[in-house]
């Protein structure tokens, strides 16, 4: 199956997966041996970023749960199968490995965080926020059928007040190096309410680290305006310990 042809029949499973009725995110704890599987783009790949902080900061607390948090971050890649006109490529498409990932090895949770990459920082659109809706939607399909629990991460912010690409201006697309200036207000900001007002049986919690993030861009960002720090991702990590201790 291709890429377009598997968007369509995702965007089906959306369609039957909305029969289901409107579903609360219920208090949720891990428990002992749980293994949870982090799902992203660079963001959740980089190394020593959040998913490694949740396994320090889970080891000190409660060490005796003895959590394990596996790292399937994927550079630039996306939940829409889309690529801007300007990338250097196709970008990976999570539902290209999605399945082979998950029978490697049996996860208990799974931590999603997409988004940024997403809208392939254009403008926005009907189309482009369907996409990401049917993308969210296919991935939970996917876990409950293998009994997965999920927790959905907002995307994190385009922070361009704290940092902007150098030297973009010869760039005739918009794209990573070259963003819709109003990418996040625009894109960004309803992709996370999205995220936010998605209601589905396999959804554990929804944390929403935008805000944070760009409450706090300034001391969060440092090099570009896609990718936190070390600060940044620390704060994604507190985030959510926080909301799992509520």
């Amino acid at each position: 199956m291709n890429r377009k042809e598997f968007i369509v029949t995702s965007t089906l499973a959306v369609l039957a997966s909305t029969l289901v009725g409107c579903h609360r995110t219920r208090n949720f704890r891990f428990t002992k041996n749980q293994v949870i599987g982090c799902f992203g783009d660079s963001i959740t790949a980089a190394k020593n970023g959040y998913v490694s902080m949740l396994q320090e900061t889970y080891a000190k607390l409660e060490p005796e749960m003895g959590l394990r948090f596996l790292n399937y971050g994927q550079s630039s890649e996306t939940v829409t199968g889309l690529t801007e006109e300007i990338h250097p490529g196709p970008r990976p498409y999570l539902f290209e490995r999605l399945d082979n990932e998950l029978d490697k090895e049996p996860i208990d949770v799974a931590l999603f965080c997409y988004g940024i990459n997403c809208g392939i920082y254009g403008e926005p659109s009907q189309k482009l926020f369907d996409g990401f809706k049917t993308g969210v939607y296919t991935f939970l399909e996917k876990m409950r059928q293998r009994e997965i629990g999920t927790i959905l991460l907002t995307p994190p912010p385009l922070a361009l007040e704290a940092q902007i690409f150098d030297d973009t201006a010869h760039i005739d697309y918009y794209g990573y190096l070259n963003p819709y200036p109003k990418y996040d207000e625009e894109v960004l900001q309803i992709f996370k309410e999205i995220i936010l007002q998605i209601n589905h049986p396999s959804v554990l919690k929804k944390i929403d680290i935008h805000t944070p993030l760009l409450q706090r861009q300034m001391s969060c960002y440092d090099e570009d305006p896609i990718h936190p720090n070390a600060t940044g991702h620390r704060l994604i990590a507190n985030a959510i310990v926080k909301k799992l201790s509520v």
